[in-house]
């Protein structure tokens, strides 16, 4: 695994609010998944449903399975890549599962084999038993979550499938396939790069939230300005209609500290317009020159002036992003 350990994480799904920081409850007490994502406004959408929300450890597992995904696809190109055409063994019966059996559904996506004890140690925990009962469950929640891709077009035309599909081995090695979207990412299709080193140096789910948010939004080089109120709405949608004055007080308070946290990060900085107003830059990891640690703040930075929330792909215009910012200018 590289230094960095970069994910290739789907535009839709990291902007969706897919994962979303949860109280610390037993898992019964999760209210059930049901979010739904435009793609276009008044267009295709993307909805997911399933009988227990993600947090943000489900996150976290979901990157380092992708993480998985791309090394083995790396090292063993067609050899791991599944579709309609897959006609035997593990792979197929992934592959139909994954679909819900349907045939012909077109797509491809990528298989990948691990273990409870490599889970626990790329999402940087103990392998003992009490972590495995722990991934096991999380895992649990990423398989039961159902996709539909929706058209948006006058027939209703839906695609049904899983994010993540699972199956148990002889050997006991897990053998699971991701959702194609997913895969798309990896494949070279649009694409955000979230660090899962920068993730796992973050102690509190606010922060890696709102990290791994800002890694999809913003492309090296670039930054934004944002609020803490708007951050409030992406996480706690119910804040201002449910939430109490002291509870929003702990959200805000949360939010700033996650700020702070990914200010303390190399290829970040976070300085503040207004004790409200946060101007983030993300950093281009060859042009950042530090004299010194980063919680020292006498450091030096080199930076490129490039465009804002502009990569490779141009299609990050497509998401609708814009009600969470303020300012769209570059600096």
């Amino acid at each position: 695994m590289g230094a960095r350990r970069i994910v290739h994480y789907n535009q839709a799904v990291g902007l969706s609010a897919l994962f979303r920081p949860l109280p610390k409850t037993v898992s019964s007490e999760r209210p059930a998944l049901d979010v739904t994502y435009p793609l276009i406004t008044s267009g295709p959408y993307i909805h997911f449903s399933a009988k227990a929300a993600l947090g943000i450890p489900e996150q976290t597992l979901l990157l380092v399975l992708i993480e998985l995904a791309q090394e083995q696809f790396k090292k063993l190109a067609l050899g791991v890549v599944i579709n309609d055409e897959t006609r035997s063994g593990v792979g197929r019966d992934l592959w139909n599962k994954l679909q819900q059996a349907e045939n012909n559904c077109g797509g491809q996506t990528l298989r990948f084999e691990t273990c409870f004890s490599e889970l626990n140690r790329r999402c940087g925990s103990q392998t003992g038993g009490t972590s495995q009962v722990l991934r096991a469950a999380q895992l649990d929640r990423l398989c039961e979550v159902v996709v539909w891709e929706c058209d948006g077009d006058d027939k209703i035309t839906k695609r049904q499938s899983n994010l993540i599909i699972m199956q148990v081995g002889n050997d006991e090695r897990l053998h699971l396939a991701l959702n194609c979207r997913l895969a798309s990412a990896v494949f070279g299709q649009p694409y955000s790069q979230v660090s899962l080193s920068e993730r796992l140096s973050l102690k509190r789910d606010v922060s890696k939230a709102i990290h791994a948010f800002l890694s999809t939004t913003i492309a090296h080089g670039n930054r934004l300005k944002i609020g803490i109120e708007k951050l409030i709405e992406r996480f706690w949608p119910e804040n201002k209609v449910k939430a109490q004055a002291s509870t929003h007080r702990s959200r805000r308070l949360a939010v700033r500290e996650g700020l702070e946290a990914i200010n303390m990060l190399v290829e970040w900085s976070v300085d503040w317009e207004r004790i409200d107003l946060a101007v983030v830059r993300r950093h281009s990891p060859g042009v950042v020159e530090m004299t010194s640690h980063k919680g020292n703040k006498n450091m030096a930075y080199r930076q490129q002036a490039l465009p804002l929330i502009i990569n490779k792909n141009n299609n990050l215009a497509a998401f609708d992003v814009s009600g969470l910012f303020l300012n769209k200018k570059s600096a």
